[in-house]
């Protein structure tokens, strides 16, 4: 029996073959024991965030990248044993995508490994294998702020000039939305203001057609900026207006100056309207000098407001239109036949008629001017007059008057549309009444 245990042994110490048959065996024991005692399993795990690593490569490049329809978010299953998931958690488990490794059509296989387990136990699969990117070029531009205020001040007041503390601001981002910005607004609500208003306001963009633009991918060097808006009373004054020069010879202004807007509204504070009331166009910019025809001139009534003061209309730009009417003219003399002429205000107690003596009843001389149509239309005969003996008597500081003869000047009656120039007097003879 010692005999065949030493045989025993000799052979079990000596035989490679039988070594490694026996270690083979050990193996096929042991895994067939361990998946026994520990058999895997397979369990998902929505909701993974995929890390994208390397994106600094693009930024390099001055390139912009998006992830396109929620490709960096999978469902994986891990096949593991199950003494592994005892452990694990969702957290555990990382996805990740190598910018590096971006292909031409922009996709990023995505690899998985989990924290605090063997990786040789453990396999992944993902319901997706790659993160899509949309990638473009960076691009930047220079965008002015528009300030503008909004809502309705209180009656009797206008918005004045708008500002900001800063007039343009720099967008930035991926070029198909860069391009959409077309301009940007700041806008300040002034609804039912009396006073000088100012805010901290949000900068909206908006594209070429004013539609507001929400981008979440573009950058903007100030989201808001600080505006103001004056708020300034108003009120209603005249416009006057006037003309200088003398026309051609042959010619005279009918009438007076006329303009196409006569009234305005005006803007300022309430201290600076309280000292204008009425704005004078200056005489000298409109001139009739030499003119043989209508003179029309046109003028802003902004040039003539005094400082501090504007125009509260909005939709009035400030023109005016200054017409002097000019026509032909005539100066006539006339003699009127004294017949023509009553003979009023004698004293009491006094007579007044015409000499006897023919040639003593001398025709009284009329000079007038006025416009050609006018002047010629004029006949002597039908020209009337008065000779106003009181008048004369105040006139040259006679109390009493002697009978006597006396020249009484005439007071001819040609309507408004003619200027007398010079008219003569009448030759009575003045008796004491029997």
């Amino acid at each position: 029996m010692k005999a065949f245990l030493g045989w025993l042994k000799k052979k079990l110490l000596h035989n490679w073959g039988l070594k490694i048959a026996s270690v083979f065996l050990a193996f096929v024991i042991w895994f067939i024991v361990a998946q026994v005692g520990d058999p895997k399993d397979t369990r998902s795990y929505g909701n993974i965030q995929v890390r994208l690593v390397n994106t600094e490569l693009l930024t390099e490049q001055n390139k912009y990248y998006a992830v396109m329809d929620g490709t960096d978010n999978v469902k994986v299953s891990v096949t593991a044993p199950t003494s592994v998931f005892q452990t694990l958690r969702a957290s555990d488990i990382i996805a990740e995508a190598d910018v590096s490794k971006l292909t031409d059509i922009n996709t990023i296989a995505i690899t998985y490994y989990a924290l605090n387990a063997n990786a040789e136990s453990i396999s992944f699969e993902g319901d997706h294998d790659v993160v899509q990117l949309d990638v473009e070029n960076r691009i930047s531009k220079w965008i002015r702020v528009q300030s503008q205020a909004v809502g309705t001040v209180a009656e009797g007041y206008v918005i004045g000039r708008t500002s900001a503390d800063q007039t343009s601001i720099n967008v930035s981002g991926p070029e198909s939305s860069v391009n959409l910005v077309n301009s940007a607004y700041a806008e300040l609500n002034v609804e039912g203001a009396t006073n000088d208003s100012s805010a901290n306001v949000e900068i909206v963009l908006r594209d070429r057609e004013g539609n507001v633009l929400d981008l979440g991918n573009i950058e903007m060097s100030a989201d808001h900026v600080l505006m103001s808006a004056e708020v300034l009373a108003t009120k209603e004054v005249p416009v006057y207006v006037n003309y200088v020069g003398t026309p051609a010879d042959g010619y005279m202004v009918v009438g007076s100056a006329q303009q196409d807007v006569s009234r305005i509204l005006i803007a300022g504070t309430v201290a600076n309207l309280a000292r204008v009331s009425r704005i004078n166009i200056d005489a000298e910019k409109v001139d009739v000098t030499n003119a043989t025809e209508d003179v029309e001139v046109n003028l802003n009534v902004k040039d003539f407001l005094p400082d501090n003061v504007r125009l509260a209309d909005p939709e009035y730009n400030g023109r005016i239109v200054i017409t002097v009417s000019v026509k032909a003219s005539r100066e006539r003399t006339l003699e009127i036949a004294p017949t023509n002429i009553s003979i009023v205000n004698l004293p009491e107690g006094l007579d007044a008629a015409l000499p006897e003596e023919e040639e003593e009843r001398l025709p009284v001389t009329l000079r007038v001017f006025g416009l050609r149509e006018n002047v010629n239309a004029l006949r002597a005969a039908s020209i009337t007059g008065t000779a106003d003996v009181a008048a004369w008597m105040d006139q040259n500081n006679v109390r009493q008057l002697e009978p006597g003869r006396y020249e009484i000047p005439v007071t001819f009656n040609v309507g408004n549309d003619l200027t007398i120039v010079e008219s003569g007097t009448l030759r009575i003879d003045v008796a004491s009444r029997e």
